[in-house]
């Protein structure tokens, strides 16, 4: 039996899911629980973005509450950045973190202008993928500062954040121009799952 495209991604996300347990099992850090905390909350987003369940497909507004739920996601990485600066005993520069959310800010002032325009949504569309992809690039600013605190150990923690990046600006495109694309579907998915586990590595590296 063929599986669908939501079967298949939820059946990767249900093992990325099994596999950070194993890994926080082997070696639990102080901010482990906020790591499985932001793979528990990408996974209900995974489900109510792919409609799967099929019960799920009638949840109105799925799309925009799977969007809160990864918006929760995100403060959860945050929150475990944050933890990794502290126990490194380094001290919050907010002029470097400052210049990383602006260099952020600019992609997403950037994406906004050139795709909004063309957008086949709604003006409230627009606002809200520009505050979730705020809080993403909030997210990966403090991704860089842990990986920094560690002099570079957890070198994988930044790049995981720039592909989940990444992976969320090709995917409010998508829903911009309202797309049915395979390749972009791949390139999100590919983009978003190794993201997912590279946060994670570099965060149990910490």
């Amino acid at each position: 039996m063929k599986l669908s495209r939501p079967q298949r991604k939820m059946i990767f996300c249900t093992l990325m899911v099994i596999v950070t347990c194993v890994l926080w099992a082997l070696g639990g850090k102080p901010w482990q629980w906020w790591a499985l905390g932001a793979i528990f909350a990408s996974w209900l987003a995974d489900g109510l973005l792919a409609k799967y369940p099929p019960v799920l497909g009638k949840i109105p507004h799925s799309f925009f509450i799977g969007a809160v739920w990864f918006a929760i996601a995100h403060v959860c990485y945050s929150a475990a950045s944050v933890m990794v600066l502290r126990s490194q005993g380094m001290p919050f520069h907010w002029r470097n973190f400052a210049l990383l959310v602006l260099l952020f800010f600019a992609t997403v002032f950037l994406h906004k202008l050139i795709f909004s325009r063309k957008s086949q949504r709604s003006k409230g569309f627009a606002i809200a993928a520009t505050a979730y992809l705020a809080v993403v690039g909030i997210m990966a600013s403090l991704s860089f500062l842990a990986a920094a605190g560690t002099a570079w150990r957890a070198w994988c923690l930044p790049i995981g954040a720039c592909l989940f990046f990444i992976s969320d600006c090709v995917l409010v495109v998508r829903e911009y121009m309202r797309l049915k694309s395979k390749p972009i579907n791949r390139l999100i998915m590919g983009t978003y799952l190794s993201g997912q586990l590279l946060l994670q590595i570099g965060l149990w590296m910490c």
